[in-house]
């Protein structure tokens, strides 16, 4: 049984903890179970595309998955003769890069644990900072879009965190490289508010060492970057596919299906993968519209992308 958020005046993430709950509920095999493990990693990136999404992913696995994808991906790279090249979307303009793609893809579909995305709508400017001056006014030295930014990952990550932890575990969460770390005043105040937003979702677990690194620190065997790269490819791909569908008109709401609209080929190959149910990583996500004109009228919606004729419910 996954965690959940309890608190009543947790607002909308308390929400999106439910959402989450009740489809494990429905899907028990939704959630890997990663008990076992004495710490879980989680890898985060975001999507840059300047459309109607925004996109947030977080690959999370045990200690076991990144020891067992750390030796895979280097036989991986000799033999497809990636070299030195970093696999991300934004790169798949390369050649060499999309004809690795499917290999890399198959090889992080062989981890055990979770990919948990989140979409959000452009409409929608301000989820966390607002609420959060009024209460830490020290946080005014941050650029508001820059805080906001750096609000909805810390909550976003804190929440695929609670949806895969155990009693007990160390948390270690590297991220790539993004304006909200781009100097150390802002690792420091990113480190301190996901730490404080962990620690407040899981308040009665004892937890074991929580850390913070960045992609950057790779000792050059590319072992970070490329596990990195896994939520990089599904963030970009998602956020490609949301905008087409915004493009023509839809939307993620509940009980309606929704056609896959005409994508790069990048997007295509990336979330047929998504949408691989036999695979061990299990993907999924909670798509956020706007519902009213109201600045805080938004709904969160959980959705999974199929690869061949999505089923009734709320998918794509």
């Amino acid at each position: 049984m996954i965690k959940r958020i309890l608190d009543e005046n947790a607002g909308f993430v308390k929400d999106v903890s439910d959402v989450i709950a009740v489809e494990a509920w429905k899907d028990p095999s939704l959630i890997p179970d990663l008990s076992k493990e004495d710490s879980i990693f989680l890898f985060g990136d975001y999507s840059r595309v300047r459309g109607p999404y925004k996109t947030y992913s977080f690959l999370v696995v045990g200690e076991s998955a990144v020891d067992f994808f750390g030796a895979a991906r280097k036989e991986m790279r000799e033999r497809l003769r990636l070299g030195a090249r970093r696999m991300s979307f934004k790169g798949l303009n390369d050649k060499v890069k999309l004809r690795a793609l499917p290999a890399f893809l198959s090889l992080a579909g062989a981890l055990d644990g979770f990919i948990l995305t989140f979409a959000v709508n452009s409409n929608i400017r301000y989820m966390f900072a607002e609420q959060f001056l009024d209460v830490w006014p020290n946080l005014g030295d941050v650029k508001k879009p820059v805080l906001e930014e750096m609000l909805r990952i810390a909550h976003f990550g804190a929440q695929a965190v609670l949806v895969g932890f155990s009693s007990r575990q160390n948390i270690f969460w590297f991220s790539d490289e993004d304006n909200i770390v781009a100097n150390e005043a802002h690792q420091q105040q990113f480190g301190k508010l996901s730490e404080a937003i962990i620690r407040s979702f899981l308040p009665d677990e004892e937890i074991g060492k929580i850390a913070f690194g960045l992609s950057g620190i790779d000792d050059g065997s590319l072992q970070l970057e490329d596990l990195v790269a896994i939520p990089d490819l599904a963030a970009g791909a998602i956020c490609e596919t949301f905008d087409a569908l915004s493009e023509v008109g839809q939307r993620v709401t509940p009980r309606i299906d929704l056609r896959k609209p005409e994508v790069s080929e990048k997007s295509d190959l990336i979330c047929r993968w998504v949408g691989q149910t036999g695979s061990a990583l299990k993907q999924f996500g909670v798509a956020f519209d706007k519902t009213g004109q109201g600045a805080s009228e938004w709904r969160p919606t959980f959705f999974r992308i199929k690869s061949e004729g999505a089923a009734r419910g709320e998918t794509i």
